[in-house]
């Protein structure tokens, strides 16, 4: 975690990504077009991590258990799990960071479809440091809110719009407490 960022590619089997999907009663929530000053299109579920499915459960406290003893430091306990829908051609975040509220680690599973997946250094200009297809399987480890230093941030990342419907899961800790948002 030392750039700020991990990809695992194809780390999950399609049958570990079914099992990590949203429960078919938790409805769907059209992101906010515009945050600030970024755009977004997609849909969004949201639970909180001990109510997610006993999959996400278990991915989650491995990969938390894995990251922890890699660091040799002790990660805030996730308290969010965010399904995500990104329509074929047309869904997409741009070049964002996380909010500072999300402490510790970020953990994104591409479950099926595919994205590019940038990492900037900045926005403006766009200077990428890293960018790859992320596909079915795919785990994304970003560092969260002062992992590592007092202020250090989520890396400035953005996805593009997927060629395919594309399904993700996230879980992470937000310092507020479950589902409490900033306000922008």
């Amino acid at each position: 975690m030392t750039r700020g960022w991990v990809r695992l590619a194809g780390h999950l089997d399609p049958g570990e990504c079914a099992a990590l999907a949203k429960p078919e009663t938790l409805p769907w929530s059209r992101m906010a077009p515009k945050v600030g000053a970024i755009t977004q299109h997609g849909w969004f579920a949201q639970v909180p991590f001990h109510q997610a499915p006993a999959p996400v459960q278990t991915l989650g406290a491995l990969v938390l258990t894995a990251v922890s003893a890699a660091l040799d430091q002790k990660l805030p306990d996730w308290n969010e799990v965010t399904w995500q829908r990104y329509e074929a051609g047309r869904g997409h975040i741009d070049p964002h960071r996380d909010q500072a509220r999300y402490k510790g680690l970020i953990l994104i599973v591409t479950l099926s479809g595919q994205a590019e997946f940038t990492i900037f250094e900045s926005r403006d200009p766009p200077v990428v440091v890293d960018r790859w297809t992320t596909g079915g399987g795919d785990m994304v480890l970003l560092r969260g809110a002062d992992l590592g230093a007092p202020g250090v941030r989520c890396p400035l990342h953005a996805v593009g719009p997927p060629a395919a419907d594309r399904l993700t899961v996230t879980v992470r800790h937000n310092e507020r407490g479950y589902g409490r948002r900033a306000a922008y």
